[in-house]
């Protein structure tokens, strides 16, 4: 779909005139600012032709955060073995409160293109460039709130006869494992492309002929998504699993594209 997108876009550009004087490119800037899903957003435009028009500049996402709670899930089969004596089973809790954290700050390069000549309507694309790779970041509120569990599960290293995933207790993210260090935390995160294509449509002049408020919408395309634990760097694999498994964060950590809402302030400078 991006493809064909890119490919119509080129086919307008290559059917539009490109008169001399038509040439507008740095006769006029303008600035603006704006809100949206990407966050608060400053830009700088200008006309290339009648028909074209080039936008960069930065969203800021402040720190948006989530709380949640994440279930347990006890991977174990049948009776608990006599080797987990001296943990009485009944303190471990079966859900965990957590915090995620959604990092989106960006910058953007945009192509604005205009079937009709002084229309406000435009196929736009362009990239979008984040800071970091880590999209979605999640951790145990409570500092040391998996204690318990940690020394539970640290019971199966001196048992080489028992398998590895008896009696284990991690949280679940998703389809998703996060065992807990020896200090009793879990933490994960979920990472993205850096360079996010963005296809969308908008109403508005890359420059204006003084001040006006346009609208953006569109899809950054992220990537399949790809979780790691916090505290090994290592890749987390579906283990299939189901449940309560934090609402939000699980939708977050799932989506390939994210969606582009932004409304602007612009204002011609020259």
């Amino acid at each position: 779909m991006v493809r064909k997108l890119i490919i119509l876009a080129t086919v307008l550009l290559a059917a539009m005139p490109l008169k001399a004087e038509d040439n507008n490119i740095l006769r006029h800037l303008s600035l603006s600012a704006g809100i949206g899903t990407t966050g608060i957003t400053a830009e700088v435009g200008t006309m290339v032709t009648n028909y074209i028009g080039i936008r960069g500049g930065v969203d800021y996402m402040p720190k948006f955060k989530y709380s949640t709670d994440l279930n347990l899930s006890h991977i174990y089969q049948g009776e608990i073995p006599e080797e987990y004596e001296g943990i009485d089973i009944s303190d471990i809790t079966t859900k965990v409160a957590v915090q995620g954290q959604l990092h989106n700050s960006t910058a953007h390069a945009l192509l604005d293109i205009y079937p009709f000549s002084g229309a406000g309507f435009h196929l736009t694309v362009g990239a979008y460039f984040a800071q970091k790779d880590r999209f979605v970041t999640v951790c145990n509120k409570e500092e040391g709130a998996l204690r318990i569990i940690s020394d539970f599960n640290a019971r199966r290293g001196g048992f080489a006869d028992i398998p590895l995933s008896y009696g284990q207790v991690a949280a679940k993210l998703g389809d998703y494992n996060i065992m807990p260090d020896d200090q009793g935390n879990a933490n994960a995160y979920v990472k993205v492309k850096k360079v996010r294509p963005y296809v969308g449509i908008g109403f508005g002049r890359t420059v204006p002929k003084s001040l006006d408020c346009e609208f953006d919408l569109g899809v950054q395309m992220l990537g399949k998504p790809r979780f790691y634990d916090g505290v090994s760097g290592e890749e987390l694999t579906s283990d299939g699993a189901k449940g309560d498994d934090g609402g939000l964060l699980k939708d977050l950590s799932k989506i390939t594209v994210y969606p582009v809402l932004s409304i602007r302030l612009v204002g011609r400078i020259f």
